[in-house]
């Protein structure tokens, strides 16, 4: 009778014993199967959220480099208005003396100032020197800006938007008589324009938009202290060499660099009929949260199947 209880003991302690390895095998594999698959699943919504991110700034930097091309353009067709009329040129077919000229062209350039908000305006001969205008305007045309005038005998933006320790934008336009260049109209628009432009792309919490010129140059900023320090993409992107190079290339896309240890997304775009690029920069930390709330949730709803499954093995375990 004792022995027959010793090897119901036996019995017992035996199938404990291996139900106790069949739960603890089947546990660790299933662990094993599931650290491996929240690893690759972390991984790869990282690298969708990346994607999406910077996929999703591309389109958005190009809609709102057509919002300053509009508002460029806005602006350019004022200067042709102004170019074309001819009591500027001359051409109205009435003899008029220098005095009456002078006169008449003053009436038009106080009149343009007035209406379109510009600091100055002015008429400056083929060699860039000023003949007549209004509000501090320069004596000479800046040479880069004034080659670039002459060579394409049209509409040209100065690639610089600092304008006697201001802020303004500034065109030219050639003046024709006779189908011919007979001198240039150059005003200087307020900054306003741009900076409404600017100011109200607001991506996350801590993005920016910002303008820069083929040089690198910051030539529109939220903070408007960059522009006029003349701060490079260089400077505020901490040296970042690739980020520039793609930036000033003419090019519509998007890219991520490392910056004091935090990922920045940039997107970027060119604004057409300018030498201006316009770049979107927003911290890849503005979305975390939503990435890791959803790497969160997935792994919760992970270790709730694991707990059921290891359940379910240790019902089986207990049959066996």
């Amino acid at each position: 009778m004792k022995e027959r209880k010793g090897d119901s003991r036996a019995r017992r302690e035996m199938r404990r014993s291996l139900s106790g390895r069949i739960l603890r095998s089947a546990a660790l594999n299933v662990l094993a199967v599931v650290a491996v698959s929240c690893l690759i699943m972390v991984i790869s919504m990282q690298s969708l959220a990346n994607s999406i991110l910077l996929d999703s700034l591309q389109p958005m930097v190009r809609q709102s480099s057509k919002t300053v091309e509009a508002n460029i353009h806005m602006l350019a067709d004022r200067m042709m208005t102004i170019a074309g009329d001819t009591r500027i040129s001359g051409a109205d077919g009435f003899q008029l003396s220098t005095e009456e000229l002078v006169q008449i062209r003053n009436e038009v350039l106080t009149e343009a100032a007035e209406i379109y908000e510009l600091y100055t305006i002015a008429l400056y001969d083929l060699d860039g020197r000023l003949i007549q205008g209004i509000g501090n305007a320069p004596e000479n045309l800046e040479s880069s800006f004034f080659g670039l005038l002459k060579e394409t005998d049209n509409l040209t933006t100065h690639t610089s938007t600092i304008f006697q320790d201001k802020l303004g934008i500034t065109m030219g336009m050639p003046v024709k008589k006779d189908g011919q260049t007979s001198l240039y109209v150059v005003g200087v628009y307020k900054y306003d324009t741009l900076n409404d432009v600017i100011s109200s792309i607001n991506i996350g919490k801590n993005g920016m938009a910002y303008m820069v010129n083929q040089e690198g140059i910051i030539t529109g900023h939220p903070d408007s202290s960059m522009v006029k320090n003349k701060k490079t993409l260089y400077q505020i992107d901490k040296g970042n060499v690739t980020v520039l190079s793609h930036v000033i290339t003419g090019e519509t896309g998007g890219t991520e660099f490392s910056e004091d240890g935090k990922q920045i997304l940039v997107a970027f775009s060119p604004i057409r009929g300018t030498q201006w690029y316009l770049v979107i920069q927003v911290p890849k930390s503005d979305y975390n949260h939503l990435i890791n709330a959803a790497i969160a949730a997935a792994v919760l709803c992970t270790m709730a199947v694991l707990a059921v499954s290891i359940l379910l093995v240790r019902r089986l375990a207990k049959s066996i």
